[in-house]
């Protein structure tokens, strides 16, 4: 029989590591959404027929300043 499965096995697991157990878990789900949701927007961005609005807004040459000096 294997010395982890025997009774008086002297490994245990106490309540700071299975929340840390935890908290790997939620961060790797987490990473893998953002990882896969910035691959996705490669891989597609060059199709899109819509450029992303702050591209729009960033490349406009006729914006206006957004503070307008008063007039004396």
């Amino acid at each position: 029989m294997p010395s982890f499965l025997h009774a008086g096995a002297p490994y245990y697991l106490d309540a700071g590591t299975g929340s840390m157990l935890v908290q790997m878990a939620v961060a790797g789900v987490a990473g893998a959404a953002v990882f896969a949701k910035v691959f996705w927007a490669r891989i597609t961005g060059p199709f899109r027929r819509n450029r992303p609005a702050d591209l729009a807004e960033t490349e406009q040459p006729d914006a206006q300043p957004q503070h307008q000096p008063a007039d004396d």
